[in-house]
């Protein structure tokens, strides 16, 4: 009963657009050539000569760019044999053919011809926005050749509604890393990976038909891209004698397709998703199902690494939603592309003139080395292209035995401060007989959220790694952070999963066996919060535009939280520790060692000051002498 319901839907959407719609303006040929790039007015395609010109070329030459107020191309019926790219400044233009049975646009390009290459091989490349295409068929008749492109598209805001895209191999390129694209009763066929490419695309009431055993989707979306291919009210069907399609495989780890409400013919194959033989990409990949239906529909036998949407899950697949965009300004490193500028503007000496108005008695601490300790600077941990985040290490000069480390986070709202600001307790701390490191991460100016956590994750892991040639035991280790630092501590020193680890080459863990977080908030949204611009900077939207984020980045909220001992050192800003007491009930309930300790009348940054500073490093002493055991 569904499915009679839904190509009676599918057939009056068909009739209803009927050809039937002619511009006001004089149809008369026209001369391409000396038009070119100057018409603004609606124009008839027609290869009888009785239109405005006789290939759709002629017309997207004549076309003026970023058009004034759209215009509409009415392609008469015909058998168009064009190979057509719709540059990037053609915009604001709507193609409509009378139906995709008779207006047919076509060539028959393959990859392996001349050598070209599958992105050279459309018969229609799409580059411009704001399109749409009605009543057409897009087809490449090269054959099971190989790589044979129908449609290439990567303009955003394209819309293709009752078209018909006929191929084989890769027919249909839906791409761009920003594109943006809707598909609506249309009929698209092909044999392997026929729907292929990195564009968010959303396919209504579409029929998908498979026409050998292999592959519907082979994504490339972009990890920061939300939702990727998605299938809504779709029906699957394949040629006589198909019996082993699945619903897709990843073209690149952080491919995303979704299928809701979608009719299954037999041929779907129960476990649905393939891993393209890439079992790291299961563990990044984001293939779900809601509301399938037929013979394929088999949810109990997919794949584990696949998803059911919740009821909550799907109310977020509205079109509206889908076609928000959202865009990055994240290189492949997950730096910003356009480079930064370092900001200076938390260090000692400003933070030192700053608080002295208030706390005259308070001093500086200053670097001093030590006799009783090593210094090992400038390690390279990580490196992103030609960028190097790199690592300092302090340690007992005559430990006989590898000794307990401690990983030292600098503060400065995620955006500022230096490592050398957490030297000095480095040194103080080496001294009681720690292997300490202090650590360069990506602060917000450079990369947002949550390169920092990657970056502190791959610096626990080198050390690890490294621990025999720096004396480490890599079974006692502690992470420490003051402000920002103390939060991204927690987070670490919280976190297991993939999410929060991001990628890596190093074969160690970056777990650690306790945490020390120097008022370093636990929740960014919260009663005693007052986190505002520089948390948005740094988590890339204020909590109303990213509520999502702002709770990831929460150790308070992790749904699945990583319990260590944790030593709370705090000044008398409650604000700073904001979610301190709902985590130590949680560490309670777990019976998990926490402890508290309070610098009433002490500035936020209270480690920085002599009036404070021995005083803080005798308390993370006597706790990891506790805990690091």
């Amino acid at each position: 009963m569904k499915s009679t319901f839904f190509y009676l839907v599918f057939l009056l959407l068909i009739i209803g657009n009927s050809f039937s719609q002619v511009p006001s303006v004089e149809i008369k040929p026209l001369d391409s050539e000396a038009l070119k790039g100057k018409i603004e007015h609606d124009i008839v395609v027609s290869q009888d000569g009785s239109g405005h010109f006789k290939s759709i070329g002629e017309a997207l030459d004549a076309i003026r760019v970023y058009l004034p107020k759209p215009l509409t191309v009415y392609i008469k019926p015909g058998i168009y044999k064009e190979k057509l790219t719709i540059l990037g400044p053609v915009t604001n233009v709507t193609f409509v053919g009378e139906s995709p049975e008779n207006t047919i646009i076509t060539y028959d390009d393959f990859a392996a011809k001349d050598n070209m290459g599958t992105f050279e091989t459309y018969t229609l490349k799409v580059l411009g926005n704001s399109l749409t295409f009605k009543n057409l068929t897009i087809q490449n008749t090269a054959g099971p050749v190989g790589q044979a492109v129908a449609l290439h598209a990567e303009g955003d805001r394209l819309v293709f509604e009752n078209c018909r895209f006929i191929g084989d191999q890769d027919t249909m390129f839906a791409s761009g890393e920003n594109s943006r694209q809707l598909y609506k009763n249309c009929y698209i066929e092909g044999t392997t990976d026929f729907i292929f490419g990195s564009a968010t695309a959303l396919f209504e009431n579409c029929v998908i038909h498979s026409k050998s055993d292999s592959y519907i989707t082979a994504a490339s979306t972009p990890e920061w891209v939300e939702y990727g291919y998605v299938f809504k009210n779709c029906r699957l069907t394949s040629a006589e004698g198909v019996t082993k399609v699945y619903l897709g495989r990843p073209w690149r780890d952080f491919a995303k397709t979704v299928f809701i409400n979608t009719e299954m013919g037999a041929h779907i194959v129960p476990e649905g998703w393939h891993n393209w033989n890439r079992e790291k990409a299961e563990q990044t990949v984001f293939y779900a199902e809601s509301g399938s239906f037929g013979a394929g529909a088999n949810a109990d036998s997919r794949v584990e690494w696949s998803h059911q949407l919740s009821a909550d899950e799907l109310k977020s697949y509205s079109t509206d939603l889908i076609f928000s965009g959202k865009t990055t300004d994240a290189d492949y490193f997950g730096n910003r592309w356009f480079g930064y500028r370092k900001d200076i503007s938390f260090n000692l000496q400003d933070a030192w003139k700053k608080d002295v108005k208030n706390f005259p008695e308070i001093k500086p601490v200053v670097i001093l080395s030590s006799e009783s300790v090593t210094e090992s600077k400038g390690h390279v941990y990580k490196k992103l292209g030609g960028r190097e985040l790199k690592l300092d290490v302090f340690s007992p000069t005559q430990a006989e035995s590898l000794r307990p480390g401690i990983v030292m986070i600098h503060g400065g709202g995620w955006k500022s401060g230096d490592k050398e600001l957490q030297i000095p307790m480095a040194i103080a701390l080496a001294e009681k007989g720690y292997v300490t490191s202090v650590v360069e991460y990506r602060l917000s100016p450079e990369a947002q959220y949550p390169a920092a956590i990657h970056d502190v994750k791959e610096a626990i892991r080198w050390l690890k790694v490294h621990a025999n040639e720096i004396g480490l035991d890599t079974t006692q280790i502690a992470i420490s952070g003051s402000s920002a630092g103390g939060q991204i501590a927690a987070l670490v020193g919280m976190t297991n999963s993939l999410e929060y680890e991001g990628f890596t080459e190093l074969s160690a863990s970056s777990a650690v066996q306790a945490i020390i977080d120097m008022d370093g908030v636990l929740a960014f949204h919260h009663p005693e919060s007052a986190e505002g611009q520089v948390a948005s900077e740094w988590l890339g939207g204020t909590y109303e535009q990213k509520p999502e984020v702002w709770d990831e980045a929460s150790p308070l909220y992790l749904k699945a939280p990583e319990m260590v001992p944790i030593l709370f050192i705090n000044s008398q800003y409650p604000r700073f520790h904001a979610g301190r007491d709902e985590l130590i009930v949680k560490l309670t309930e777990k019976g998990v060692y926490s402890e508290v300790h309070t610098f009433p009348g002490s500035p936020h940054p209270f480690w920085l000051y002599d009036t404070w500073f021995n005083t803080t490093v005798e308390i993370m002493a006597d706790f990891l002498g506790k805990t690091l055991k």
